[in-house]
């Protein structure tokens, strides 16, 4: 019985330590990832990949820098939601010009439809209420 529970506690603080990982990782290691998975979908070069890595970086730096507990969201008043939401879509006008003049047009198309797939999920409601649709039948 004592095997078992060591195990069990042993098990659950591996699981926990995992889960965590993911949370915590820096910005760089943010950036370097996601410029990898670019580079295997898009086909970048290296000098693109330097580019989309730095240009990555400085968002992953300014999202974490910007990250509110939930609480303190509920806080704001609306004008300041408002200018929130202005920044934040300033900001991803300027990843998307800066994008445009890193990548090549087949490139940028096939980014364009990237982005545009992951922000049609979450006004969806992610992979979750997906499901629930199907299981509806309200199949779009």
């Amino acid at each position: 019985m004592k095997k078992i529970l060591f195990l069990l506690a042993i098990l659950s603080v591996g699981i926990t330590q995992a889960n965590n990982g993911k949370k915590d990782r820096t910005p760089e290691q943010i950036a370097s990832i996601q410029s990898k998975k670019m580079t295997l979908v898009l086909d970048l070069d290296s000098k693109q990949q330097s580019q989309v890595e730095k240009l990555l970086l400085v968002e992953a730096k300014d999202r974490k820098s910007n990250k509110m507990k939930r609480e303190d969201r509920e806080k704001l008043t609306e004008e300041q939601r408002f200018t929130k939401s202005e920044a934040a879509l300033e900001k991803k006008i300027a990843m998307k010009r800066e994008m445009k003049s890193i990548l090549n047009a087949d490139q940028y198309a096939k980014w364009e439809k990237m982005i545009a797939k992951r922000s049609k999920g979450k006004k969806r409601g992610g992979k979750h209420r997906k499901g629930q649709d199907e299981k509806r039948g309200n199949r779009n």
